[in-house]
C-alpha cells in the first residue's frame, strides 16, 4: 500500500465516496425516515419551551430552548454514523473477507462511505429545522464570528467521537454476537448526558461539571453551545481540549480493538 502514488489514492477515495453517494441516493426514502426518527430534541424542545413560556428555566428562556434544541437536531444529523451495524453484518456474515482483500483499509471505506450521505442528510434534515425555527418565531444564535469559525472543528471531533466509538463497540463483533446491542446501551447514556433531552447547563452543578468531561457531551452538546455563543473563552478552550483528548483516546482504541478483533478473525480461519 506505502508503494501506491498520492494520484492512486486520490481516485480510489473518490470512488469510494462516489459509492457512498450512490448508496445514500438509492436509500434517500430510508434515509429520510433515519431522519425523522431522530427528531427526539424536537420532542424535548415543545416539552422546555413550554415549560419556559412562563418564565425562564435556569439561563434558558424560550427562544433559547429553540435555538438549542433546532441546533442539537442538527448537530446530530452531522454528526451521525452507522457503521456499528455494517461491522456487525459484515463480520457475522464473512462479508468482511471482500473488504479485507481489498488494497483500501476497511475502516477507510467505511469512514469514506459515511462522509458521503452527509450532504444528503444535511439536505433532508435543513429543511425541517428551518420549518421549526418559522414556527417557534425565532431563536437566539449569538455566536461571533469567530465562534461560527470554530463550529466546523467542533462538528469534525463530535463526528469523529460517534465514529471511533462505533467502529470499537462494532470490532466486538469479533468476539460477540450482538455488539449492536452494547451500542443501544452507550446511545441510551448518550441521550440523557450529552444535553439531547435537556441543556447539561440545567443539570445540579456538580453533575454538569462531571457531564461536560464526558465524551457524551463532547459529542453535542459542546457543538450546541459553541453554535449558540453561550461559551466564555475560558469554557471554549477547555471544550476543545476535552472534546479532542476525547478524539485521540477513542481513535486509539478503536485502532487496538479493530487489529486485535482482525487476528481472532484470522485465527479461526474466516
Amino acid at each position: 500500500m506505502s508503494g501506491r502514488g498520492a494520484g492512486y489514492w486520490i481516485r480510489a477515495l473518490a470512488a469510494i465516496w462516489r459509492l457512498g453517494v450512490a448508496e445514500a441516493t438509492a436509500y434517500r426514502v430510508a434515509l429520510f425516515v433515519w431522519v425523522l426518527t431522530s427528531t427526539f430534541p424536537l420532542i424535548s424542545l415543545a416539552l422546555w419551551a413550554g415549560i419556559a413560556r412562563a418564565a425562564p428555566v435556569g439561563d434558558f428562556t424560550q427562544r433559547d430552548f429553540v435555538a438549542y434544541f433546532v441546533g442539537a437536531f442538527l448537530v446530530r444529523q452531522l454528526t451521525a454514523s452507522w457503521v456499528v451495524w455494517d461491522l456487525e453484518r459484515q463480520i457475522s456474515t464473512g462479508e468482511l473477507n471482500t473488504l479485507l482483500l481489498r488494497p483500501v483499509h476497511p475502516l477507510l471505506h467505511h469512514l469514506m462511505t459515511n462522509l458521503a450521505a452527509l450532504p444528503l442528510r444535511t439536505a433532508l434534515a435543513a429543511p425541517i429545522g428551518v420549518l421549526v425555527l418559522v414556527l417557534a418565531g425565532g431563536a437566539v444564535f449569538d455566536a461571533s464570528f469567530a465562534e461560527l469559525a470554530a463550529v466546523p472543528v467542533a462538528l469534525i471531533g463530535a463526528w469523529l467521537i460517534n465514529f471511533c466509538v462505533q467502529v470499537m463497540i462494532g470490532s466486538l463483533a469479533f468476539w460477540i454476537v450482538s455488539s449492536s446491542a452494547l451500542y443501544e446501551v452507550w446511545v441510551t447514556c448518550y441521550v440523557v448526558l450529552s444535553g439531547y433531552a435537556v441543556p447539561t447547563s440545567l443539570l445540579p452543578a456538580g453533575l454538569t461539571t462531571v457531564v461536560r468531561l464526558l465524551p457524551f457531551h463532547a459529542g453535542l452538546g459542546f457543538p450546541v453551545e459553541l453554535l449558540m455563543g453561550r461559551l466564555s473563552p475560558r469554557e471554549l478552550l477547555i471544550g476543545f481540549v476535552v472534546q479532542w483528548s476525547w478524539v485521540l483516546a477513542l481513535m486509539l482504541g478503536a485502532r487496538v480493538t479493530w487489529r486485535r478483533g482482525v487476528r481472532v478473525y484470522g485465527a479461526v480461519g474466516a
